[in-house]
């Protein structure tokens, strides 16, 4: 309470309002034929926010509390929704369910804010309904008594109307979700809001983003949402804020760990508050999910909507178990206080800068962008700075550890002039190549860029630019192959022939471990024509499996395409992922991946199997040196559970959520 009190202007108890606690588990019924709440526990922490709150002065911080929540699936006994309040017993009907939910609402408003009420006035925002909406099409969540009572989202309307007449008029009524920046999930979102505002008897103020994030957070994905929500209503507060840990995250490693987070942290809460002050979007709460790591939920298994499996270590928050501020603490007070993060750049094996990535640093008068690359013949990178002002100081320096010495004498360094750069319209452009001809794909080297500009420094890496005293704090370039996919037209039989003579043989070496090293290995073959991208997958296995319950843990290859090879954080409409088993039986993912665009056969031989592939092209006319996302993937599994994973180009596991972990190919003729 020392924490709440010193840090924290807003309590929402994750348990304490919520039906399942003010019904019971067994009905209490009144004369009235409704069941009677039981607001001991809840009042019993309401009473010490109200103790502390009549310490404080009227110019001081008083802590206030988000209500949550009325109306939910979870967390709501069954026996609420059957006959005589028994649940052997049939579903009542709409309008019997109706009066309960009326009455129900009406009961917790008085108890809170009605005359007389030792809390009136504490109570700022309610939670009216929770995660009525469903993960995959945005439609109706449909396992929920509500909806198998109602057949409809008239129900949460409903709850909006009787939220609106009785609560008071200054207690804002949320919708509230998690899962909150998937576009299809927002877009069923809007449409949910868009039937509570057409119905003049309801009101809601505003939409809760829950927040309940992991590190592949995309603050571009929230911002697109937020922005969705903000042209509905009111108001946007992000209502259970927490951070999963990192897929390798073992509990140990804790530093490295906190200092990511405070990154993914401090990306959401620049966004938030450039939202605000540049785009007036409404957003007025940011209320993390717990206090500190000890205490969450996320320590658990749990099967509720952003939760945890138990299966390895969390510190979602901004204190550690011990009460400590943690680097994500100054992410939210004093970005300034927080080390630079050693961001990890993957490089492509590239002869030019076409069709290279641009990455983007600055701040708000200077804009710099850097494509790297690496060949045979070394290190290249190409800079343009966006700088209007020509002085006499501008300049770039380039900074390489390309040795496995560790001291500043093992770097070398490189500084270019705005004299000696290509001067353009609103600033100049530089090139830089380190020779080194024994770069192999998968290495690392250290790196930064600092920018020069009037005097002003800017950094890629090292935001304090001691880049000339210590390597500490550079960035890493993961050097990374490149695909050249030669012109060929295929029939797909099985059989390897023709004009697969011609494709280039990628190797699929990059192990991603999860209760094991896989056992088996791989290698891919890929062509390309007007119509289709043809890949043949060659995979020796000494054990094929397709027992696993879920279609990642059978025997399988996948195929990754960005047709428009934007390298977008998430899916869109151009963006695929096409898996095959073993059995030759398909899955998906991407609104544009589907049955007729798949054709394959799959053999199988003395040490494993063949799989060839046809994937037809629907959003891009193909041409000769046109570039493409693109990677191949092989999931080995044994008894049910997938040992691991092989990929020719992504380390991070994250192609399946983005885009921007696939490799890039060349169309060739």
């Amino acid at each position: 309470m020392n924490l709440v009190e010193s840090q924290f202007n807003s309590v929402t108890m994750e348990n304490e309002m919520k039906p399942e606690s003010l019904l019971g588990r067994t009905p209490n019924i009144g004369e009235d034929g409704f069941p009677i709440l039981d607001f001991s526990v809840s009042d019993t922490i309401l009473r010490q926010i109200k103790a502390y709150n009549d310490t404080v002065g009227m110019d001081e911080k008083k802590i206030s509390v988000r209500g949550h929540v009325l109306v939910w699936h979870s967390q709501t006994p069954e026996w609420f929704f059957h006959e005589d309040y028994n649940e052997s017993k049939p579903y009542v009907s709409k309008d019997v369910m109706l009066s309960r939910m009326e009455n129900y609402i009406m009961q917790v408003m008085e108890h809170y804010d009605g005359e007389g009420s030792e809390f009136k006035g504490m109570i700022y925002a309610w939670d009216v309904v929770n995660e009525a909406v469903n993960d995959t099409d945005g439609g109706m969540r449909t396992e929920s008594s509500w909806f198998k009572i109602f057949n409809s989202f008239d129900y949460v309307e409903q709850a909006f109307v009787y939220a609106n007449k009785y609560a008071p008029r200054d207690v804002k009524l949320f919708y509230n979700d998690y899962n909150d920046t998937n576009a299809k999930k927002a877009d069923g979102i809007c449409t949910l809001i868009q039937q509570i505002k057409s119905n003049p008897e309801a009101r809601i103020d505003g939409m809760g983003m829950q927040g309940h994030y992991d590190m592949n957070f995309s603050a571009s994905e929230f911002e697109e949402s937020a922005k969705k929500y903000a042209a509905l209503v009111d108001e946007i507060q992000i209502t259970e804020l927490d951070l999963k840990s990192s897929t390798d995250y073992d509990g140990v490693a804790t530093e490295e760990e906190y200092q990511k987070q405070a990154y993914v942290f401090k990306s959401l809460y620049d966004t938030v508050i450039r939202l605000k002050n540049e785009e007036n979007i409404p957003i007025t709460a940011i209320v993390f999910w717990g206090t500190d790591d000890g205490h969450s939920w996320l320590q658990d298994a749990n099967s509720v909507g952003g939760s945890a499996d138990g299966t390895r270590a969390q510190c979602p928050l901004l204190f550690d178990a011990e009460y400590e501020k943690k680097p994500a603490f100054w992410a939210f007070v004093d970005a300034t206080q927080l080390k630079p993060l050693i961001q990890n750049l993957q490089v492509s094996h590239m002869e030019d800068y076409e069709g290279v990535k641009e990455t983007v640093f600055g701040d708000g008068d200077t804009q710099v962008k850097f494509q790297p690359i690496w060949n045979e013949k070394g290190l290249g990178v190409r800079i343009q700075v966006k700088d209007g002002q020509d002085d006499a100081e501008d300049g770039i320096t380039v900074y390489a550890g390309m040795t496995e010495g560790k001291g500043m004498e093992d770097v070398q360094v490189t500084t270019v002039s705005r004299a000696e750069g290509t001067s353009g319209d609103k600033g100049y452009e530089v090139t830089v190549f380190f020779d080194k001809e024994d770069l192999e794909a998968f290495e690392e080297i250290e790196f930064d860029i600092r920018v020069n500009d009037g005097g002003k420094l800017l950094s890629w890496n090292d935001t304090n630019n001691d880049q000339d005293n210590s390597r500490e704090s550079y960035g890493r370039l993961v050097l990374k192959p490149f695909a050249t996919i030669y012109k060929g037209t295929i029939t797909v039989d099985g059989v390897e022939e023709g004009e697969w003579e011609k494709a280039q043989e990628l190797e699929l070496t990059v192990v991603t471990a999860e209760e094991g090293q896989p056992e088996a290995s791989a290698t891919a073959k890929v062509l390309w024509d007007e119509k289709a991208l043809y890949v043949l997958i060659k995979v020796t296995d000494p054990n094929l499996d397709v027992s696993g319950s879920e279609v990642h843990t059978r025997d399988s290859v996948e195929v990754f395409i960005d047709e428009n090879n934007d390298k977008a954080e998430g899916y869109k409409v151009d963006d695929k992922q096409y898996r095959v088993n073993c059995e030759n039986v398909h899955s998906f993912n991407g609104s544009e991946c589907k049955e007729e665009y798949i054709t394959s056969e799959t053999v199988k031989t003395e040490d494993g199997y063949m799989i060839e592939i046809a994937i037809e092209w629907t959003e891009i006319q193909v041409q000769p040196d046109m570039l493409i996302g693109f990677e191949v993937q092989i999931n080995d599994c044994k008894a049910g559970n997938r040992l691991g994973m092989l990929n020719w180009y992504d380390t991070t596991n994250t192609c399946w959520s983005t885009p921007a972990s696939y490799g890039t190919a060349r169309l060739a003729e």
